[in-house]
Parts: structure tokens; sequence; C-alpha cells
């Protein structure tokens, strides 16, 4: 009677966390209520890096990077008032409208909401579409990005296309809305369910004393985390997996390649069908492609030189190869401040100087 009990008594506690961890609302009192609390129960955003934070390697100061991002301020030439339009990820989520040579600014943030973007015919209308290379393949395999970069209607006018960039992110899904299949299976619904189960600060001593272990024994970092070559700095495993798309060493066809690039000349005419001056694709590389680049696939510059692409490219692999030093944080998956620096001005003289191309 008891085990039958206990077996109703886990099924019910297994629903709950399935639909606070689906539940937007939930998930955000939730988050709201832990995040950065030192209670037991609380959350500890690792602002040291993402990477320290998933091996837990907080005592290595090499590790750690500064919580400040600085931008060097903007230096724009005189050219034709822009309309700026981003669509990007987390490499770019930071940036401020000020950062940008241009009169209007909208952007977006891939994967965790829409764009609905406005031209105006009385400016140069700019579409950048931004992206880190371990989603390249993966995003870029189909056409979703018609759906989720459209134009707003009236009745859209009114309602913001900005994020919320703070730095507690939560992903969100939803099965009580159907028939949205999109909120019923949000692929990174796990980060959720993880944050529910394990991710409390009287659980952190044991996971800290294993990486500890980890690294000092078996030189090696812990969860998803793995240590380079070198020792001085870590990489997101998920771009050494040379099964998964996402790695920097997974093989990569000529057909596949071709394929990208058809899809990225389609997307590159749509929106200048839309009414888009000019299309830009900027690709920001792995960490590990830029500081342990044997085996590469050599994906960035097989697109970007790519003989067939119409679309133009910013491109800051060229520059990071040449000067690495500095570019990406030792304990986290995103790029310096300088790193994002030599991407901004590169931005900037492109969509203020109508006679620059970045590339192409």
């Amino acid at each position: 009677m008891s085990k039958k009990v206990l077996t109703y008594c886990m099924i019910v506690f297994g629903l709950a966390v399935l639909y606070l961890s689906t539940s937007k609302d939930m998930m955000q009192k939730i988050s709201d209520a832990r995040n950065d609390h030192d209670e037991w129960w609380g959350a500890h955003f690792a602002y040291e890096g993402d990477l320290v934070g998933m091996s837990y390697l907080y005592y290595v100061k090499d590790f750690h990077k500064p919580r400040q991002r600085v931008f060097a301020p903007r230096n724009c030439d005189n050219g034709k008032a822009v309309n700026l339009v981003l669509w990007g990820d987390s490499y770019t989520m930071h940036f401020r409208d000020t950062d940008f040579c241009a009169d209007r600014f909208q952007y977006g943030r891939r994967y965790f909401e829409d764009i609905q973007y406005k031209l105006d015919t009385s400016l140069r209308n700019v579409l950048i579409i931004e992206s880190t290379e371990r989603h390249i393949r993966e995003y870029f395999s189909g056409n979703r990005i018609y759906d989720e970069v459209k134009p707003k209607t009236e009745k859209e006018l009114k309602k913001t296309t900005r994020i919320d960039s703070r730095e507690h992110s939560i992903v969100y899904a939803n099965f009580l809305q159907l028939p949205d299949i999109k909120t019923l299976f949000n692929p990174h619904i796990n980060r959720n369910i993880e944050y529910n189960l394990f991710n409390y600060n009287f659980i952190s001593p044991v996971r800290k004393i294993k990486a500890w272990m980890n690294y000092k024994i078996f030189n090696r970092a812990s969860g998803d985390a793995v240590l380079s070559k070198k020792g001085d700095r870590l990489f997101y495993n998920k771009t050494l997996d040379k099964k998964e798309t996402t790695g920097f060493n997974c093989p990569l066809a000529d057909e596949e390649v071709n394929k990208i690039v058809k899809l990225l000349n389609d997307i590159d005419g749509h929106y200048k069908a839309a009414g888009f001056d000019d299309v830009y694709l900027s690709i920001i590389p792995n960490a590990v492609t830029i500081y342990q680049p044997k085996g590469y696939n050599m994906l960035i510059p097989r697109i970007q030189n790519n003989k067939a692409l119409k679309i133009k490219v910013i491109d800051v692999y060229t520059p990071f190869m040449q000067k690495p030093d500095g570019m990406f944080w030792k304990g986290d998956t995103h790029w310096t401040n300088a790193g994002a620096d030599v991407w901004l001005k590169m931005v900037n003289r492109t969509i203020t100087d109508t006679t620059y191309i970045a590339s192409r």
C-alpha cells in the first residue's frame, strides 16, 4: 500500500515539476524569487562566466570575467540615415541603440521572441542577421526565419519588439497553450526542469568539490564545459561534439554548404523584396574555432567565401583569427568587450558608408 501511495506521489510531483517548468508565469515567479538569493533554496547566477557556472570552477580566478559591459564610443561617419533591424542572439543582446550609427533600431533575439520590423522609406533600411557559429547548420536548414522576422501590421505597431535582456533569461514553453506546437515542445525546456530540480545553493558545495577533484586530479572540467588542451580556458562541450552540427569539427559535406548558401540567397532576396536596402549575414565563431582550430570543418569560410553566395557578409572570423588574443572570455562562451567592439565598429562602418561592403 505504501509503495502504491509513493508511486502516486511521485507521479503527482513529476507532473507538478513539468507544469512549473513549462508555465511562463510560474517560471517568472520562481526565478524572481530564487535568483541571486544566498538562502539554501536560492539559485546563484554565474556572473563569473557561463562556463564557470556549468563547470563549478568558481575558484579558478583566471576563468572569471568582469560583470560590466563597456563598449567604445561610436564613431559615426556622415552617411545616409539608417533604420537598423538586428536579428541576433545572446552575443548581441546587450548592445544598446546608442551603440549603433542608426536613427532607428530594432532588435530581436532568436529562440526567445519573434521580431516585427517596420521599414522607413525615408531611411536606409538595413537588416543584419547575426548568429553564433554553433547554430548555423541547424537554423539555416529550413526557412523558419520568415515566420520569425516579419513586417509589423498596423495592429502591432504599439507592441514592443525589444526583448527582456536581463541576466536571468528563462526559456519558456507551455503545454497548456495548445495548439501552438512551438510552446508544447520547446527544445530548451530541460534547462527549466534542471533549474527546478537541481539548481539550489545547498547542492553547490558538493558540485564544487567534484569540480575541484576533476580539475586538480584529472585535469578536466565538469558539466557542459571542456578544458582546452592548453588548460588556459574553457569551451562549451557542444562546440566540440563531432556527432552534433554544433561541433566545430563535425563533418560537413559540400552539399550541405551549398544548401545553406542557397537558403541564405533566398533570404537575401526575400527581405530585399520586402523593402530592405541591404541584408547582411554575420557569423560569430565558436571560441574553440579561434583558439583550438585543428580539425575545424571550416564552416564559416566555406560559407562566406562561396562563389555562389549573394548575401553580404560582415566578416568577424578573419580579424579574430588574425588577432585572437582577448577576443573571448576564458570562462564564458561569449566574446569580450574587445571582441564585441571589433564587430560593432565593422557594423557601424558598414551601415553608414554605402560605398563600404564588409565582405563580398
